[in-house]
């Protein structure tokens, strides 16, 4: 069998007692690790049986980040098993890869805990498929953005308060400023009057936005996966069709225009997310064109006429909250968001300060291409 880590090392070795912990297909074959994900330890991991080969997707979740892990997976499992019924009642094709499907230990239910606490679950490998962490064509944007809406539309029967609040506040504009104001406040390493510019600018265009912000966050709740990021569509081989949302870590209450909006702040922007030269930092409305009408189109008749009301101001008021919330951690000390150079999360702060700039300066194209869109819809 294959390690997953250098020989010895104690995390492979507890990845392989976990593995052995669910009620995998066959003999364990081989284990390595797998994804570019930065939150979990994750592997792949091959099983035999006289049926053929079978793949499955373990993960080590972290604990740092989800302080409830079982609650997480208690999540994306109901929201798989709503999907997994919604499609083949429809008689979906190729239903069984669209949905998830966790797997069960041996000791009963979809977590195994190992000897040292940490928690593992596992799911069965989509086969077939590929992600791409940003997209290089419209139609790459717009599969992203189908496969999103398709799951906002597949889920919008089911309450939202039946789904734990895995992180309380998320997406809350009006409680990232006040965490802003506190660290600018305590300033405990320092580093305010370095970047006095960008705090001003920051609270700026959270006056500039406030009937923006308040009429966002006046959006009826809904179950939404809130970390809609094209990297977390799976994308079929061959047709590049959007087959299935991966990444339910975050899935829980919230509101549709956060989940537009997040999803055009990541696959529209030109550059990437810390990037310094902040003239290459640009919004791209082909992507954004493309990841609306793929969106609006899986969304339906979902969404209210308050929540199509929102969608315009949402891509803007995802990349000031960004901008808000990088800022904070800078302030803070780098506590929150992973940095592997000094000033990461300030450089992140100043390239979400101009991507907003680049999406006001368009917000009469970005209206209008939402118009489109909502004018179009199947």
């Amino acid at each position: 069998m294959t390690s997953p880590a250098a020989a010895g090392e104690p995390l492979g070795q507890r990845a392989i007692g976990a593995a052995r912990a669910f009620r995998f297909a066959g003999t364990l074959r081989a284990i390595e690790r797998f994804g570019s994900g930065h939150i979990h330890d994750t592997f792949a991991v091959r099983c035999d049986s006289p049926d053929g080969s079978h793949r499955y997707v373990l993960q080590r979740i972290n604990a740092r980040v989800f302080r409830e892990p079982e609650r997480v997976v208690e999540n994306a499992a109901r929201v798989s098993e709503h999907l997994r019924r919604r499609l083949e009642s429809s008689r979906v094709p190729d239903a069984e890869r669209r949905s998830l499907r966790w797997c069960e230990s041996r000791a009963g239910g979809f977590v195994h805990r190992d000897e040292s606490g940490s928690v593992w679950r596992a799911c069965v490998l989509i086969e077939r498929t590929h992600t791409c962490d940003v997209a290089q064509s419209p139609d790459e944007a717009r599969a992203a953005g189908r496969a999103f809406g398709d799951f906002l539309a597949q889920v919008g029967d089911l309450d939202p308060a039946a789904l734990y609040p895995v992180i309380p506040g998320f997406h809350d504009l009006t409680a990232y400023a006040r965490r802003l104001d506190s660290a600018h406040a305590a300033d405990p390493r320092g580093r305010a009057r370095a970047c006095a510019d960008e705090i001003a600018a920051v609270r700026r265009a959270l006056a500039e936005l406030a009937a923006a912000r308040a009429a966002q966050e006046s959006l009826p709740r809904r179950v939404v996966h809130a970390d809609c990021k094209v990297n977390n569509v799976l994308l079929d081989d061959r047709s590049g069709e959007g087959v299935c949302v991966i990444d339910l870590d975050t899935v829980m209450s919230g509101r549709s225009a956060d989940d537009f909006g997040q999803l055009a702040r990541g696959a529209a922007c030109t550059a990437a997310e810390d990037e310094r030269d902040l003239s290459r930092v640009g919004f791209d409305l082909a992507l954004f064109e493309a990841l609306t009408g793929g969106f609006l189109a899986g969304c339906g008749s979902l969404l209210t006429p308050a929540e199509r009301a929102a969608l315009p101001q949402a891509p803007a008021l995802s990349a000031l909250e960004h901008a808000v919330r990088f800022l904070t951690d800078h302030l803070e000390g780098d506590v929150y968001f992973r940095v592997h150079r000094a000033d990461q999360n300030l450089d992140r702060a100043r390239a979400q300060r101009r991507l907003l700039e680049a999406m006001r300066a368009a917000e009469n194209d970005v209206a209008r291409i939402v118009r489109s869109a909502l004018l179009s819809r199947p």
